[in-house]
């Protein structure tokens, strides 16, 4: 990524590769602080909004200064790679970690994160390996490209993911519709209790 942007000496892309997962650390720390203030949806969701916008910045600025010599312009690639970096940091290193077991029902949660787990490392590897190729055949249009896929993300949080915040795994496990009471009907933590409590009084009155 940094010999497309223009930086080419290998001691150079070092120092700032340095930094830049110094940078990630931070940032994802932060993020990570404001899981449950923001909520794992709000926060994944200003996370791809960010991202996606600056992924598309550092394909256009690979493709208007990324065989040049002009340092301004390389110097603005090398922001926006670590503005990048940073937005996916702040909204999607914890959860890619907490979420999946957080909406996986008690009974099938290990298998569950078994599969999440062989799914998440077979997508780094292959992005890994790929990445090369397609940057070296298409250049900055990559960049492009991993833009319009997290545009589609984005509407997938917005749409499909649900609300866990406030609330443990044995919460989501006893609770009968999560997705209802957090998302659709924005109930609150504590009266969360009550609604559940109201919905049994229910059910054991109707047998």
């Amino acid at each position: 990524m940094l010999t497309r942007a223009g930086v080419t000496d290998s001691t150079t892309q070092l120092e700032i590769n340095i930094i830049l997962n110094v940078w990630c650390l931070v940032i994802a720390v932060i993020g990570t602080s404001m899981g449950n203030r923001l909520g794992r949806k709000k926060l994944a969701a200003v996370s791809t909004a960010f991202l996606t916008v600056f992924i598309f910045l550092v394909g256009a600025l690979t493709k208007a200064y990324g065989e040049s010599t002009h340092k301004p312009g390389i110097y603005g690639t090398v922001a926006t790679i670590f503005l990048f970096q940073g937005a996916y940091s702040f909204g999607w290193t914890s959860p890619t970690v907490l979420y999946p077991p957080e909406v996986l029902n008690y009974s099938i949660r290990s298998a569950g994160m078994g599969l999440y787990t062989f799914l998440i490392n077979g997508m780094d590897l292959m992005v890994t390996f790929a990445f090369p190729f397609a940057l070296e055949k298409i250049g900055w249009k990559i960049y492009m490209i991993n833009g319009a896929w997290d545009v589609l993300e984005l509407l997938f949080v917005m749409i499909y993911w649900v609300g866990t915040n406030g609330r443990t795994l044995a919460d989501i496990d006893d609770s009968p519709d999560p997705v209802k009471f957090q998302t659709i009907l924005g109930v609150g933590t504590k009266d969360q209790e009550v609604v559940v409590q109201d919905l049994d009084s229910k059910k054991d009155y109707e047998a």
